[in-house]
């Protein structure tokens, strides 16, 4: 019935031939209210039409995938419909790109954990995970998490919502992310979509994918720092038309020790010295008499900017956007991996949103696992990966180590409850 609606949207507006047809596309009902739809082209009412198919075709498939269920038994007029078997934003995680239909809480809760730490094993629950004796092994306990990020999420910023709320009408409010990469600005994006909306923003006709007012991203790009970008840039992704000041950021921060180990594994628009042997390298590694850091170039929207190292890069772009003054919330990435339905209610709540009474988690990565995303990790891996102190220095050199003693920014460091590791025995080997 999905393929054959489609269908026929495009043969009646464009006529079987692919010209233009004389046939009105009438609008459908639950677009009566949306402006200008009537005085839309042709063209962009297919495009509405079809998000709004593909919306109840992905709740359909959803409903019955949980149920274990093929939603399309029957062929239809000879010809298979297709079918997505499992939602797109949950991956396709198994060797046969098949995914077994996800346990209800109450299935999983009857199942045996192998032994997994309490805590950890409802945040998964909650994410309709699975877990097996395998995984079970390799999961982090709370004591871990606690000892590296504290008992509580950390949410800066939450003093200025009122005053946001209070100078942008309802309708006009819009909530996203900004951080530099490998912060998890696509999960962040991903559990607001799925749990946040905001019930006036259907009277504003914005292209989000709900038309709930989460937006993929801050209206300037969400990796640009603010002063340089902050209404001197249009993003060239869900970037125009949108009012800068209307918008109420939400600025994703990472541990520095571990963010400078993923921008190894992803560095995006980040050149310098490295590579899969010698990474971090915040000290050139090739460079043996003395100290040299290496200096890293970035290509943002509207510069190249270039920075001391990677430390130098994550202290300066964080002191910028703590020098801000306009209303935004700044939380960590590890708050969405370990606190992720508390985190995303406070920020659904900051800009008026309703939060929902089912709050559902994105188990696999929020990243299309192709390209420059390729290996991003998921709950469960992101899990062993950050909440396992023993991986926080991978690649770390002695002297990588003193540098970042050195150099790091303290204050942020204090301000975002993360911990200065030990520092290496025997002292630096190479005098300054």
């Amino acid at each position: 019935l999905v393929h054959g609606a489609i269908s026929g949207i495009k043969v009646g507006v464009m006529g079987r031939a692919g010209q233009p047809s004389d046939r009105a596309l009438a609008a459908p009902r639950s677009y009566d209210q949306i402006p200008g739809y009537a005085g839309l082209a042709d063209a962009a009412k297919v495009k509405e039409l079809e998000h709004e198919v593909d919306q109840w075709r992905g709740k359909f498939e959803m409903a019955m995938a949980r149920l274990g269920e093929n939603p399309y038994p029957e062929q239809i007029g000879g010809n298979a419909v297709p079918f997505t078997p499992v939602p797109p934003n949950l991956g396709l995680g198994t060797d046969d790109h098949v995914r077994k239909p996800k346990k209800t809480r109450e299935e999983l809760e009857a199942m045996d954990t192998f032994g997994a730490d309490e805590r950890i094993v409802r945040i998964l629950h909650g994410a309709r995970v699975e877990i097996d004796e395998e995984m079970a092994r390799d999961l982090p306990t709370w004591d871990d998490v606690v000892e590296m990020y504290g008992e509580e999420p950390i949410i800066e910023g939450l003093d200025t919502c009122e005053g946001y709320r209070a100078s942008v009408d309802a309708a006009d409010r819009m909530i996203g992310p900004a951080g530099m990469f490998n912060t998890g600005t696509n999960l962040l994006y991903e559990l607001m979509k799925t749990n946040c909306r905001i019930a006036e923003a259907r009277l504003r006709p914005r292209r989000e994918p709900r038309q709930n007012g989460m937006r993929w991203q801050v209206p300037w790009g969400k990796h640009n720092p603010p002063t340089t970008h902050r209404f001197k840039n249009i993003a060239k992704a869900w970037g125009k038309g949108i009012k800068q000041d209307e918008f109420m950021p939400v600025v994703l921060i990472k541990d520095p020790y571990t963010w400078m180990g993923s921008q190894c594994r992803h560095k995006y628009t980040t050149f310098w010295g490295h590579d899969e042997e010698h990474c971090p390298n915040l000290i050139r590694w090739r460079v043996k008499d003395r100290d040299v850091p290496s200096e890293v170039r970035v290509k943002y929207a509207l510069e190249m900017k270039i920075y001391e190292s990677l430390l130098d890069m994550w202290n300066k772009w964080y002191e910028e956007w703590d020098d801000q003054t306009f209303p935004h919330l700044t939380t960590r990435f590890e708050d969405l991996l370990f606190h992720g339905e508390e985190v995303t209610r406070k920020a659904c709540e900051c800009v008026g949103g309703i939060f929902t009474d089912d709050f559902q988690y994105v188990e696999d990565s929020a990243k299309p696992a192709r390209g420059i995303h390729k290996g991003a990790n998921g709950l469960v891996k992101a899990m062993m990966q950050y909440g396992d102190p023993k991986k926080r220095l991978v690649g770390y050199t002695d002297r990588d180590r003193w540098y970042s003693s050195k150099n790091m920014d303290t204050a942020l460091m204090s301000k975002y409850g993360y911990k200065p590791p030990p520092l290496p025995a025997g002292g630096n080997t190479v005098e300054d």
